[in-house]
């Protein structure tokens, strides 16, 4: 019985994440842009008044820039 739990938990984690992942990039940039109010912009999953190092500015949205190139 505790392993039919178990299986049922990690199913529905599971299920969950690859249905995020299955969104469209323009719908999560949109939620990310409305997330935060002005003048704060969305970067790695916060509101923050600045950019921070390694994170490129966008307008609303900063988003991270790979210097691995």
């Amino acid at each position: 019985m505790l392993r039919l739990v178990a299986l049922g938990i990690i199913l529905t984690a599971a299920v969950t994440i690859v249905v995020g992942l299955l969104r469209p990039p323009s719908v999560r940039a949109q939620q990310e842009e409305s997330s935060c109010r002005p003048p704060l912009k969305f970067a790695a999953g916060a509101c923050v008044a600045q950019c921070p190092a390694g994170y490129e500015d966008r307008g609303r949205v900063c988003v991270f820039r790979s210097l691995s190139r």
